[in-house]
């Protein structure tokens, strides 16, 4: 039978979230995965956020595809391991935060995973919005360990972060804006159904003069501002619709109508390839 790897954890928190309650419940919450070392993330790495690593150790050369022994243990004992590790990682993260905890520990939101393979290879891996390692992260491993082989990451790489930060920071942009689109697209909608019809009779009368309405700020303050004129206009007595039911006035385009408010999803494909100098090169996985 072929070895498996040992795992041990090393959780890094935040000062705000660290507490020696925290990390005796942390400990005892991972003890069925893996022993776990729980200490507090150090000043100059604050920016980064809780940190959940996961030290892998294998008394056997694994990491060089070359070696038939080596690529041997890695496809048939290695990757299962660590697929199944980070599956149940995943899951017991999500699970924490799930459960009542004792006084004075709770919920911990991890930001990034780290794959520490040393002396090989440190991959720092994104954690997706349910607070769960991406299940493609074997996959990611495996992908670092052929690149290595190969020489295409170069020299002195101290870690390889997917995505990249500046990848990472474009997206969240991308999706600030988009949002502010659809929210302004959605306020602009409301606007319009509240707006009284340019067609209307003069003699039937409305309640709301166009000359006076002032667009809501929001999608919710215009659906209120729907309502209300709605009732203002059943007070006034207005018995006549502005537009002839036979010609109903085209309706807003379906798509802006039923589309849901967008989610921001984590695009893993440009990679950071982080040196000792400081400096990082990125690398577009899907040209591999």
């Amino acid at each position: 039978m072929l070895p498996k790897p040992s795992l041990v954890l090393q959780v890094k928190l935040l000062p705000e979230d660290y507490s020696e309650a925290q990390a005796a419940e942390i400990k005892r919450s991972y003890m069925y995965l893996a022993q776990s070392v729980v200490s507090e993330l150090p000043e100059d790495e604050r920016a980064e956020g809780n940190l959940m690593r996961l030290n892998v150790r294998l008394m056997k050369p694994y990491w060089n595809p070359a070696d038939d022994g080596a690529q041997k243990l890695w496809g048939e004992s290695f990757m299962p391991w660590l697929a199944n590790a980070t599956r149940n990682m995943s899951t017991a993260m999500h699970n924490f935060n799930t459960v009542p905890h004792p006084l004075g520990s709770g919920n911990v939101t991890y930001e990034w995973a780290d794959f520490d393979f040393a002396p090989n290879a440190v991959l720092r891996v994104k954690m997706d919005d349910e607070n769960r390692i991406p299940s493609a992260a074997p996959a990611f491993c495996d992908a670092v360990r052929s690149l290595c082989a190969e020489g295409v990451l170069g020299e002195d790489v101290v870690r390889v972060r997917i995505p990249s930060l500046a990848s990472l920071e474009a997206q969240k942009a991308a999706y600030e804006e988009e949002l502010r689109q659809f929210r302004a697209a959605r306020a602009a909608e409301a606007a319009v159904a509240c707006a009284p019809a340019a067609d209307t009779d003069p003699e039937a009368g409305t309640a709301v003069d166009a000359a006076e309405f002032e667009a809501p700020a929001d999608a919710d303050s215009a659906a209120e501002a729907v309502d209300a004129a709605a009732d203002q206009n059943n007070a006034a007595g207005t018995d006549e619709v502005a537009v002839d039911e036979a010609e109903p006035a085209p309706a807003a385009d379906d798509a802006a109508t039923t589309a849901s408010e967008p989610v921001f999803t984590i695009d893993y494909a440009i990679w950071g390839i982080e040196r000792a100098d400081g400096t990082v090169v990125e690398l577009d996985s899907r040209t591999l």
